[in-house]
């Protein structure tokens, strides 16, 4: 666990010791593993929002369904599993990008190798959940309807949410500054190229926070 602090301020060295076989469990599982208890910690009140919405468009049923599923709990538990196939299916295109670039500068390692480099930087989620969940628990009457497992990934149908505004170029600089550390030691690269390989890749990212809201919202 002191790994997963250490990757945020000394990607260098971690990376260092983790190199020749680079585990992915760690941090794969405590993001996902946070992930739920902040679903569970922001779903488990009452949404008046969105049961007045579906009141709105006279759908009876639907305000009987989503009473019993938010009341439950199920619908955090419905949401992050939707969220965390998407997740899953990022890490894996994500680690598709790297493990072919690595080919095309000739570097000899692993596809999982990629994948623990993947599932590495992307270790600031884990503040970037706790936030968005401390800060929709504290300023909105309810639960979040759609709310992501990574921080730039997330949906928010609130207008007020500050909190995207600020954390999510925090978290995609603070990505950026581990994955830029983190393929330069793997591979050997200057930092220059390192850069160029790492920048589209954290872009790509941070566009594919539109696609869950589209196909995976509840």
């Amino acid at each position: 666990m002191i790994r997963l602090a250490r990757i945020l301020v000394s990607p260098l060295d971690v990376f260092d010791e983790i190199r020749e076989k680079t585990p992915f469990a760690l941090p794969f599982f405590t993001i996902l593993g946070v992930s739920l208890v902040c679903f569970l910690f922001v779903f488990i009140s009452y949404d008046d929002l969105t049961v007045s919405t579906v009141q709105d468009d006279g759908s009876i049923a639907s305000v009987v369904s989503y009473d019993n599923i938010f009341h439950s709990g199920l619908g955090a538990v419905y949401v992050w599993v939707w969220d965390s196939i998407w997740t899953c299916c990022i890490f894996l295109l994500w680690t598709c990008y790297y493990w072919v670039m690595g080919k095309v500068l000739n570097v000899v390692t692993s596809w999982r190798n990629w994948f623990g480099f993947t599932c590495w930087t992307a270790v600031p989620a884990i503040l970037g959940l706790v936030a968005d969940a401390l800060y929709f628990k504290l300023t909105t009457n309810g639960p979040v309807v759609s709310f992501a497992l990574l921080p730039w990934f997330h949906l928010s149908p609130n207008p007020n949410a500050l909190v995207d505004v600020y954390w999510i170029p925090i978290s995609l600089i603070w990505t950026l500054y581990i994955a830029v550390n983190g393929f330069t030691n793997l591979t050997g690269k200057d930092l220059k190229t390192s850069l160029m390989v790492v920048l589209p890749s954290v872009v790509a990212v941070a566009l594919l926070q539109f696609l869950p809201g589209a196909f995976f919202s509840p």
